[in-house]
């Protein structure tokens, strides 16, 4: 009886293998992990405006300074003009670059302009800035010299009037056009303007896989010094720095064992009649000599009037001690002896 030839074993797992292999990339379709490319986020472009306008706004002050020392009517007649350069010469220096094809906002943001599959992208940028830019200044410049000149006054059959309506009418239809391209920019994301849309510019992602993170670091700062800033602007009207420095003064003096408060001799020598107060007040208001002179003999300007007593047994003018004692509270102290006054009753 014959054998039957047997298959090679090392060539058994090879249909195994073409069946399960089949089957592999079929799960393999279905889970495999893709990467999205993040859309363009509406609010990146509106923020990159904001940036530029900005940038704008921190060049115009010293160029206006520079600019005023030649002749200081010039910043004024020409403000116009200095924007319109300010902007043109950033626009030319950031999306008027082959390799940029972005302003500073947009770049700050990660977006580039792309022509939709057009390759003349630096000759649309070219022309987006011409327009945009020089496309404003030259209709204000117009419109300016319209209305200074009357032309909206003029006859009704005058070539000036009839310029004048036709250019009103075009100024409205722009303006309606601008509310609807932009209401279809919040519905899409794409031509945040009519010159883009135009020349069919959009902005993308420069690096698309670079995710959009926006830091609130300076914004919790900015947030945390504001609300600092509003407590010490409430808080320091109620704070009398005088009777802190006394406060701070007499607890540092109990903490080296010293008096709470040091008693000037010449005051502590003064007659009874004199008020100390007022000694200290015409003291400090004279001279070096004239003080000199009044330390000697201070009982002729210096009488107590309408005299009340502490409870030290010192001898002040209602007014004087009074007043002190409404100013300083509790820190209030005799000038003669240094001990705390709190009471007052009128000597008799």
């Amino acid at each position: 009886m014959s054998e039957l030839p047997q298959a090679d074993p090392q060539q058994r797992w090879k249909p195994a293998w073409a069946a399960s292999e089949a089957r592999i990339r079929e799960n393999a379709g279905h889970t495999a992990v893709r990467t999205a490319v993040p859309r363009n986020s509406r609010v990146s472009k509106l923020d990159a405006d904001l940036l530029d306008d900005e940038l704008t706004d921190m060049l115009r002050e010293p160029v206006s300074k520079a600019m005023s020392l030649l002749r200081p009517q010039l910043v004024d007649r020409h403000r116009l003009e200095i924007d319109t350069a300010i902007k043109a010469v950033l626009f030319w220096l950031s999306a008027g670059s082959a390799s940029r094809r972005a302003t500073y906002g947009q770049s700050l943001q990660n977006l580039k302009y792309d022509s939709s599959g057009h390759h003349d992208v630096l000759r649309r940028l070219r022309m987006f800035g011409a327009l945009s830019i020089g496309g404003a200044y030259g209709w204000s410049k117009l419109t300016s010299y319209m209305a200074a000149n009357g032309w909206a006054d003029a006859p009704q059959n005058s070539v000036k009037r009839k310029i004048w309506r036709v250019l009103d009418r075009l100024e409205r239809m722009t303006r309606v056009a601008t509310l609807l391209n932009f209401l279809a920019f919040v519905a899409t994301g794409q031509y945040k303007t009519l010159v883009e849309r135009v020349l069919g510019l959009r902005l993308v992602f420069a690096r698309p896989q670079v995710s959009h993170s926006v830091s609130f670091e300076f914004l919790n700062r900015q947030l945390v010094w504001h609300a600092f800033t509003e407590f010490v602007m409430f808080a320091l009207p109620l704070v009398n720095p005088a009777r802190a420095r006394r406060w701070a003064v007499r607890n540092a003096r109990a903490v080296l064992g010293l008096p709470a408060v040091t008693v000037d001799p010449a005051v502590a020598a003064l007659p009874e009649h004199v008020c100390a107060i007022c000694h200290s007040v015409e003291a400090a208001s004279t001279s070096p000599d004239s003080a000199a002179g009044m330390f000697a003999d201070p009982s002729e300007s210096c009488v107590a009037v309408n005299p009340y007593v502490a409870k030290c047994g010192h001898r002040y003018c209602y007014v004087c001690i009074k007043t002190r004692m409404m100013t300083e509270a509790d820190e209030c102290t005799c000038l003669r002896c240094g001990q705390r006054i709190d009471h007052i009753w009128q000597q008799i």
